[in-house]
């Protein structure tokens, strides 16, 4: 009876270091450092696990209860389905047989990859996204957070706070790819070999904006990431260019080079430049104005980056270069800033006084709060329009501040 108790333990204790030793594999630093951490006890981590699940459960029950779907995940599998039947996923048609008909605008290597999404029943394919990005989320923060924290208990409650975050409940909500996306190229950063820029090539395939982590592998002087990185991406869109010659003209030579189609861009929930730009009423001056403040943004923070990197930093490095993503592209909905994560991974590191500690929950406590929701409502009552508009740029600004304070605290973070 007790060879029969300790097996299911044995077991789950083996797989739960199998897991680590992967994942420590994965997360080497280009110094060539291990970013692994110890295993816990596994009596601790499940009951770490318990800790994130009970956070975790509320948020999951306001979000999907009375047989809510979410949105984007419902664009995916419509667009999976659409290519499938050898439809064309950028027709003025799509998704109209949606509950709300939104339009897609990934690349067409996207549409593909969501094809499995597609012969997923709805009830399973929501389970199955769901649990892939609450353990990602779990995962990014054991990655990034392991170090710092140790105890299984606070990983847990980190991760509960980030769970109910604006950019985390949002993304877990809409059934949006941002965690996949955010650690595929934590993943491709954080670690050397000869596939170094394979998982950021795949990601830039599915969204443009990972694209930018190839100009930080060139920046960095990684030419052999930056080029498998490039390589990867030009063949998955040519994959995509074989099997769906149409929508890829359309998409390539059309669609990319409008950010409108993916809705307004001077709605509050648009946390970029060019959002804040377009909620200043600039419409004759917006790209006039938005081309050079873009620019001068993406050298900040990419130089940032790289300067993270040559100290060794590379959580704060790719941080910096997913903040810099956010904030230079025409469209950054609120969802898309899952790089927090790491910001908050970086600050838990540097918080070893109770000053920096309070600092770093006030800098989690901005991004609980839905701030520009609060001040697009001012706004729109015109009770105090000033105080409305900081609040309803109050993502951007946050963004912008963290671009030059994250490279700084980090070295001490490191330092302890």
């Amino acid at each position: 009876m007790a060879v029969e108790e300790k097996a299911p333990r044995r077991f789950l204790s083996g797989a739960l270091r199998g897991a680590t030793d992967f994942l420590s594999g994965a997360l080497r630093g280009a110094s060539g450092r291990t970013m692994s951490v110890r295993l816990p006890p596994t009596a601790d981590i499940l009951v770490g696990l318990a800790v994130f699940g009970l956070a975790v459960v509320p948020l999951l029950f306001l979000k999907f209860h009375g047989g809510k779907f979410p949105l984007d995940l419902a664009v995916y599998r419509e667009a999976g389905r659409v290519v499938l039947h050898g439809g064309d996923p950028y027709a003025a048609d799509f998704g109209r047989h949606l509950r709300v008909p939104l339009p897609f605008t990934y690349p067409p290597f996207a549409a593909l990859v969501s094809v499995p999404l597609s012969v997923l029943s709805e009830p399973v394919a929501v389970v199955v996204w769901t649990a892939l990005s609450l353990s990602l989320l779990v995962a990014m923060v054991w990655l990034v957070m392991g170090r710092s924290l140790r105890q299984p208990v606070l990983l847990g409650l980190v991760a509960g706070a980030l769970a109910w975050t604006v950019p985390l409940n949002e993304t877990i909500s809409f059934g949006q790819v941002n965690l996949v996306l955010a650690m595929a190229c934590l993943l491709d950063c954080t670690r050397t070999g000869r596939h170094c820029g394979v998982l950021v090539g795949v990601a830039t395939a599915i969204k443009l904006t990972p694209g930018l982590f190839i100009a930080y592998f060139a920046l960095t002087r990684q030419w052999a990431a930056a080029a498998r990185a490039a390589v990867t991406a030009a063949v998955c869109e040519l994959l995509a260019a074989a099997i769906l010659p149409g929508p890829s003209r359309r998409y390539w030579f059309h669609l990319v080079f409008s950010p409108s189609r993916t809705g307004d861009p001077g709605y509050y929930t648009n946390q970029s430049i060019f959002g804040t730009l377009a909620r200043l009423h600039l419409a004759q001056w917006l790209w006039v104005l938005w081309i050079p403040a873009a620019l001068g943004v993406g050298a900040l923070g990419m130089w940032r980056a790289a300067r993270a990197h040559r100290e060794g930093q590379e959580i704060a490095a790719v941080a910096l270069v997913g903040l810099t993503g956010v904030l230079v592209s025409p469209i950054s909905w609120q969802h898309h800033a899952v790089w927090i994560v790491l910001v908050v991974g970086v600050l838990a590191a540097w918080a070893t006084t109770a000053r920096r500690a309070a600092a770093t929950v006030a800098v989690l406590g901005i991004f609980l709060v839905p701030l520009p929701w609060l001040g697009s409502r001012l706004v729109a009552d015109g009770a105090a329009p000033l105080l409305g508009g900081l609040l309803e740029n109050s993502y951007v600004l946050a963004f912008l501040a963290l671009l030059v304070v994250l490279s700084l605290v980090a070295p001490m973070a490191e330092g302890g």
